[in-house]
């Protein structure tokens, strides 16, 4: 049900674009960028800053030279990304690169106040190209960030450990891992934030490894009957991991037990889901995206960290029939299922992340160039601070 106070606020650009990221914030604002995808149009990067008091976006414009397919920022630097592109080479030859950025020019918001912004009227900055990892003739998709001196970039059929030093502009390979399957390339990749993972999805199997040893930590072999397109890690439940397939379910595993099958499964879109991801201040929310135009936020309250102290011991449960409070407590209390299903999308919604500094913010980004940013809904939000 679409709550009465709900606002969003939607921000349009005129090229096409499957890739967003929240930027690591300084002053309390909320930052994400976005970065476009045209075969034969300039393509862009466009840094959004929301605004919560008058509750606008206004945005700064960097001219990128290639189709962007993907891009990352950095987790500590809010100036710093990298950015995974194609390259035409005399009009046949594609080659595939990424390379890290750092945005010149000041932040600077817009004095329009429509919630539908154009962004033609937007200021415009400079990038600075710092380094490049050399992939070769590979295929490179995605890169994860370690820190500020360690990237791993996922390619086709390998993964690549890099040294990074930014202000040298200089990389080092010091590790790569080959893809296990010869019969399915890498999808995508998560970082575990609670140790030294990466973790992997192939086809429809899923693997961890070690990244000082290089070795396989666990191993979910042909997990579903779908291939996986989009992975993400809890980032306060250790071993806990989310998938989205094209098949429409999100799965989510608990990695301890590889062959006990998914902990929770759901179904909630009628098309490919291209992105998941998890709230990192309240686990139990996320966020999934489809090519079903729509984006959808999820309780999974049971299988989070606040688990214990909302549901307890099944003794904790036990309830007098004849007391009222009881049954009114439990209505307030967060349960497992859709919270709300969000429609302002007419294209594939490839992208949604949540701000970093905002707990009830988020933002999903469509292949028409429409970005909407949306808010967990008060009575979730409300049910969630109670309990």
């Amino acid at each position: 049900m679409e709550p009465t106070d709900h606002r969003s606020c939607a921000y349009g650009l005129r090229h096409q674009t499957r890739c967003l990221s929240a930027i690591k914030s300084n002053d309390g604002k909320s930052r994400f960028i976005i970065g476009t995808q045209e075969l034969l149009k300039p393509n862009e990067v466009h840094l959004l800053t929301f605004d919560e008091d008058m509750f606008e976006i206004s945005s700064t414009i960097y001219s990128h030279p290639h189709e962007i397919w993907d891009i990352s920022a950095s987790k500590d630097d809010p100036d710093l990304f990298f950015t995974c592109y194609k390259q035409v080479l005399d009009g046949q030859k594609v080659l595939s690169k990424a390379s890290l950025w750092r945005m010149k020019q000041e932040r600077s918001n817009s004095d329009q106040g429509d919630l539908e912004i154009s962004h033609h009227q937007q200021p415009r900055g400079e990038l600075d190209h710092i380094l490049s990892l050399d992939v070769g003739d590979g295929t490179v998709k995605k890169v994860i960030w370690q820190d500020n001196t360690e990237v791993i970039s996922v390619e086709d059929w390998r993964m690549c450990i890099w040294d990074i030093d930014i202000k040298q502009g200089t990389t080092k390979l010091t590790g790569s891992i080959n893809a296990p399957d010869k019969n399915f390339k890498f999808t995508n990749a998560v970082m575990n934030p609670h140790s030294q993972e990466v973790v992997a999805v192939y086809g429809r199997s899923i693997q961890g490894w070690n990244l000082g040893s290089l070795k396989p930590t666990f191993t979910i072999t042909d997990s579903q009957p779908a291939l996986i397109l989009c992975i993400d890690y809890n980032p306060n439940r250790p071993f806990q991991i989310a998938t989205g397939g094209d098949d429409c379910k999100v799965r989510i595993w608990d990695v301890r037990d590889p062959t006990a099958g998914p902990i929770m499964t759901i179904q909630d879109h009628t098309h490919w889901v291209w992105s998941v991801a998890y709230n990192k201040f309240h686990d139990q929310l996320m966020l999934t995206s489809s090519s079903d135009c729509q984006v959808n936020l999820q309780s999974i309250v049971s299988i989070s960290t606040g688990a214990g102290y909302k549901y307890g011991d099944a003794g904790d449960l036990e309830q007098d029939p004849d007391d009222d409070s009881d049954a009114d407590n439990m209505q307030d209390t967060p349960t497992d299922g859709l919270v709300q299903a969000f429609d302002q999308h007419e294209d594939s919604v490839y992208q949604v992340a949540w701000s970093s500094v905002d707990p009830w913010l988020f933002l999903s980004l469509s292949y028409d160039g429409r970005a909407v940013m949306n808010q967990v809904p008060s009575e979730e939000k409300f049910k969630i601070i109670m309990n």
